[in-house]
């Protein structure tokens, strides 16, 4: 997904800033920066992040279990086609589809740390972030006026930006 891409180029922008111009931020706060809310939208990270017991429940049933996010986290869930569900389950099926995308997950605690360690020195080139009107909302931006020394933003449409916005 778009969204650990958004994570990385924090990261790759912490560590290499000359290689970096300007950075973009959508809709994800940068982990480890600010407090952890609750919100019971977000029950399946503490779910992904469990070792061996999703891939268990999930195997055999990636279309279900995907179609909860493409259907109903969608801002504009008709923007989302069979055809755009059945590309993401035709990868996501295959052998170590759903474990790929569960260790994403995992590794949290660690980007955790990472970026609390990167906070320490703020980012100097301009930073857009935009945050999903019906997902994370000014999440992304808050984040980053945290991080950074020149930060605007505002508001897109949902989490999933790049397919129904």
């Amino acid at each position: 997904m778009a969204t650990s891409l958004v994570r990385m180029a924090y990261s790759y922008a912490a560590i290499h800033p000359e290689n970096v111009s300007k950075l973009v931020i959508l809709d994800v706060p940068v982990l480890g920066i600010l407090p952890i809310e609750t919100d019971s939208r977000l029950w399946h990270i503490p779910f992904h992040q469990v070792p061996d017991i999703p891939e268990f429940l999930v195997e055999g049933k990636e279309r279900e279990y995907l179609s909860i996010f493409y259907k109903v986290w969608a801002y504009n869930p008709e923007a989302i086609t069979e055809a755009d569900i059945d590309e993401y389950v035709s990868h996501y099926s295959a052998p170590g589809g759903m474990r790929a995308g569960f260790e994403y997950y995992r590794a949290f605690p660690i980007e955790e740390e990472q970026n609390r360690e990167f906070s320490k020195v703020k980012l100097q080139m301009p930073v857009l972030a935009l945050g999903g009107e019906y997902s994370f909302g000014t999440a992304a931006l808050e984040s980053m006026k945290l991080l950074a020394t020149n930060v605007s933003g505002g508001r897109h449409c949902s989490f999933l930006w790049t397919l129904d916005c």
